[in-house]
């Protein structure tokens, strides 16, 4: 299959980051990284509208998200994670953990206060630099980031780290049984209650570990297990999206040497059984290194890398239905990317207007967040300033397109 440069280029610091190689540009044949193709693309983001804090976002729009401080660098491979508020915060934070860019991976954490709207260095320490991981927040700790697998320049991991955002330390918890080898595996949305669950991932270069076994750790026992599955299960990949709705656990995408996929898997943890699944609509194409997460009954796939170029398209679909969607927006749509992190965030209104806005989504979140933060809702005259339910957005950060510029912006859109 034919590839262009800039294809080729993005490839290339794929594979690398995938088996520890150097990702010094003059290496990669990448001399456009070297001349500052690290930057923010500012012609595409400035036609971005700006979502300013307490505005009321509107459906079917992109928008960027400018806060003041010490924002994290331009990266890809990161996780992105969200945490409820503690103590007496009123807003939760947005976690962005770990990453790489051309020169170098990431220890470090990043948080963006979703009260103050400011990012900040969070002064953490113990994460071992990785990218390309795992993340996700157990319910039997749900103030706490778990980290798995990934990679740095010297090669895959295996272990394990826990962020206390209160200590502002990490560790690593004694597991009492043996982990998945090592490899890269790059989500932030295939957990179930305590259960991180792992399937595939990168082994070296473009091509994904041998190994067709569903891995589930438990955050409360500190073990991994190998379930028995029934069915066929997925062929061997990386790249690709793993994201859990419900009981069930859906895997789309991702690549195996020069080989692009655009099959839709799923597995229910109640009777561990693989399926195929053939939904009607717009499906994706074929694609790897996008990301996903699931919101009620629908998942949102957003971004990705093709055999010719980086994707700005999102799809959503309905698990009950198994339909897929394009989704169209009303604004231009930002720059396509690969490798880049997402999550679902409340975003708090605050607005003074005549009318609310009908083409909106409200959706109140103290329930799921299990907290009261939020739960005042001032009502009043059309006239007055007054506080909406919190409105759920999708989050996006950083990644990189297929010329090698490597993004540091923050973009958002309304989800149902």
């Amino acid at each position: 299959m034919m590839r262009g440069k800039g294809e080729r280029l993005a490839l290339a610091l794929f594979r690398a980051w995938g088996r520890g190689e150097s990702t010094n540009p003059a290496h990669l044949g990448g001399g456009a990284i070297a001349r500052d193709r690290t930057k923010l693309r500012q012609d595409t983001m400035k036609l971005l509208p700006v979502l300013e804090p307490g505005d009321q976002p509107r459906k079917a729009t992109w928008y960027t998200l400018t806060p003041p401080g010490d924002s994290p660098c331009a990266r890809v491979g990161h996780s992105c994670s969200y945490l409820p508020p503690v103590g007496d915060a009123k807003r939760g934070k947005v976690f962005i953990v770990g990453g790489a860019d051309p020169y170098r991976s990431f220890s470090d954490v990043h948080t963006m206060d979703l009260g103050t709207h400011r990012w900040d260095l969070a002064p953490c320490k113990g994460l071992l630099p990785r990218y390309e991981h795992a993340s996700f927040v157990p319910s039997c700790a749900p103030h706490t980031i778990w980290v798995f697998g990934g990679a740095d320049q010297s090669g895959n991991r295996d272990c394990l780290q826990v962020l206390n955002p209160e200590t502002r330390t990490w560790t690593m918890p004694e597991v009492t049984s043996p982990p998945p080898c090592p490899r890269t595996f790059h989500t932030s949305s295939a957990a179930i209650g305590n259960q991180l669950y792992v399937f595939g991932g990168g082994e070296r270069g473009a091509q994904p570990v041998q190994d067709v076994n569903l891995h589930v750790f438990d955050a409360n026992t500190l073990t991994w297990s190998q379930p028995e599955t029934v069915g066929k299960p997925p062929a061997p990949r990386h790249g690709h999206v793993m994201v859990a709705a419900g009981t069930k656990l859906f895997i789309h995408g991702g690549l195996a040497g020069d080989t692009f996929y655009d099959d839709l898997h799923c597995i229910d943890i109640n009777d561990m059984k693989w399926q195929q699944l053939s939904p009607t609509g717009a499906s994706p194409t074929a694609c790897a290194a996008h990301s996903a997460v699931a919101v009620g009954k629908h998942l949102y796939i957003f971004g990705g890398m093709t055999p010719t170029g980086a994707l700005d398209t999102m799809y959503q679909y309905h698990t009950e239905k198994q339909h897929w969607t394009l989704l169209k927006f009303d604004t231009v749509l930002p720059p396509g990317r690969l490798d880049h992190s997402m999550c679902v965030i409340p975003w708090p209104v605050t607005c003074t207007s005549e009318k609310e806005d009908s083409n909106s989504l409200t959706v109140n979140c103290d329930a799921e967040r299990g907290d009261s933060t939020d739960k005042g809702v001032t009502q009043g005259s059309d006239s007055q300033e007054h506080s909406q339910p919190d409105t759920l957005l999708c989050f996006v950060f950083g990644g990189m397109n297929t010329e090698g510029e490597v993004y540091n912006d923050c973009i958002v859109t309304v989800v149902d």
